[in-house]
């Protein structure tokens, strides 16, 4: 086990701070969730022990949300002085008998229930009773402490990277700040000015840039323009209607799925393709087929696909994230056609760079009131159809109070009007894939699950041919003049 060499802001930034305001809203909720099955079901010691560890090294574990008054900056992290393990860390029984669809039935309904916003926004789960004597814990987390990619990170480096049993750590000493109002209102208007200054700053640097380097300039409002006119397209295009958006609750249906690495990286080159383009296509061929399942024609749908804005050296703790909409054509029944216009899309996408502007949208909706940033949020949400995210894993074996960890399975939330949530993540060769579902949009999560089976197939048989010529789209028929 590493100590990562992370940052922790005292503060949360801008998309941190959003995504605690919206959960005022039941329906905005924004918890996230992994599932780490274990080779074996390590003793209730070893993973108090394993938790100690990993509280003493991660900060927010044992940190709480402090608002400050009048909403005059983002909220503080502030040691709690309750902090109380046991509180967190939580046994469950799993019905016989024992199967990991068991253990997904049995934590969906504490997975849908809301954090204490009076606590660090953790709870661990660990389940009993599962097959073979295998061992898993279930964490839910909020997702203004981090966004997948720096979750996968910061975790894939706390957890233990041999069998070794853990080691409760010494405490160490925690200097906490005050939380009464004057001391908030004072450190907010030291976080103003120095936030104030560094702007200034950059903006001195721009025009510094601007004098000595025209060109430079002239790109930079080139790329300005572009992501203008990406965001401009978001706010005028509506999404498909679809089943899943006819009945909606705050209820919670967990089910996972797996792919290989390793089959995937064999039809990439064939199919001249990359990780993403091929999820995207298998995610729409299973869209297509639970649709047509259920007698409906739905040609497109608009996926929420997170993008990852952090920069090579950026050590930053929290929320790094651009949240993007993609249009899927779930109505073609060709496979390669299919990956064609996905193709086609993410370059659009990434040509118009619409991403490099969601940090300062984020900072002016955190400053909107909260019931007009409810209602520009709940709009946005609308515009599209449901979540699919990729967050890179571990390449190697890690392990969690001396077990070997078989498994790790994420799940993104339902946030708004989104029904379905598909997460995935790479550990060793295995691609697995968390389905986090309302049951009443979705009330056959099982039969999704096999689409997605079917839709996978397909992929790696076609590529599996050798190199493939993708089929041109039909020509479009011009209406006479």
């Amino acid at each position: 086990m590493t100590t990562p060499s992370v940052l922790w802001p005292t503060r949360m930034n801008p998309t941190d701070a959003l995504f605690w305001f919206m959960d005022k809203i039941p329906e905005m909720r924004s918890t996230t969730g992994a599932l780490l099955l274990l080779e074996h079901a390590p003793p209730r010691q070893r993973i108090r022990a394993a938790f100690e560890r990993i509280c003493e090294n991660l900060p927010r574990m044992r940190q709480r949300v402090v608002a400050v008054p009048l909403a005059l900056a983002p909220p503080e992290w502030v040691d709690d002085p309750q902090f109380d393990l046991d509180y967190h860390v939580r046994y469950v029984a799993v019905p016989a008998p024992g199967s990991l669809d068991n253990l997904l039935a049995e934590v969906s309904p504490l997975y849908a229930t809301a954090l204490d916003a009076e606590r660090p926004l953790w709870e661990a789960y660990v389940a009993e009773g599962l097959l073979d004597g295998r061992g898993a814990v279930f964490v839910k987390m909020h997702h203004c402490v981090t966004d997948g990619v720096g979750g996968s990170k910061l975790f894939s480096e706390l957890l233990a990277d041999r069998a070794e049993p853990d080691t409760v750590p010494a405490r160490r000493p925690h200097r906490a700040r005050s939380t009464t109002t004057a001391a908030l209102l004072w450190r907010a208007l030291l976080y103003n000015v120095d936030d104030a200054l560094e702007n200034g700053a950059s903006v001195l640097d721009a025009l510094r840039t601007a004098v000595r380097h025209p060109g430079d300039l002239y790109s930079g409002i080139q790329r300005g323009v572009l992501s203008a006119i990406g965001m401009s397209r978001e706010l005028t295009v509506k999404r498909a209607e679809s089943p899943m958006h006819f009945q909606r609750s705050l209820s919670r249906s967990l089910a996972a799925f797996e792919m290989k690495v390793g089959e995937i990286d064999a039809v990439r080159g064939p199919l001249r393709a990359t990780n993403n383009d091929i999820i995207l296509t298998v995610v729409s061929g299973a869209m297509h087929r639970w649709h047509t399942s259920r007698g409906s024609d739905v040609h497109a749908l608009r996926a929420m696909v997170p993008v990852n804005l952090r920069g090579a050296g950026d050590a930053e703790a929290g929320n790094r994230l651009a949240l993007l909409a993609l249009h899927l054509p779930i109505g073609e029944p060709n496979p390669l056609r299919r990956l064609r216009v996905i193709q086609e899309e993410m370059g659009r996408v990434k040509h118009d760079r619409r991403a490099t502007a969601y940090p300062f949208l984020a900072r002016v909706m955190t400053a909107l009131p909260l019931a007009v940033a409810e209602q520009v949020v709940r709009q946005q949400t609308r515009r599209t159809n449901f979540v699919c995210t990729n967050v890179p894993g571990p390449t190697h074996t890690c392990y969690l109070a001396g077990e070997a960890i078989e498994r790790i399975y994420v799940y993104a939330p339902l946030v708004g009007d989104h029904p379905v949530a598909i997460a995935l993540i790479s550990y060793g060769d295995v691609m697995s894939v968390g389905l986090d579902v309302d049951p009443l949009a979705m009330n056959d999560l099982p039969r999704f699950r096999d689409a997605l089976q079917e839709s996978y197939a397909e992929i790696l048989n076609i590529g599996s041919h050798g190199d493939v010529k993708l089929p041109r789209p039909p020509r479009r028929r011009h209406a006479a003049s």
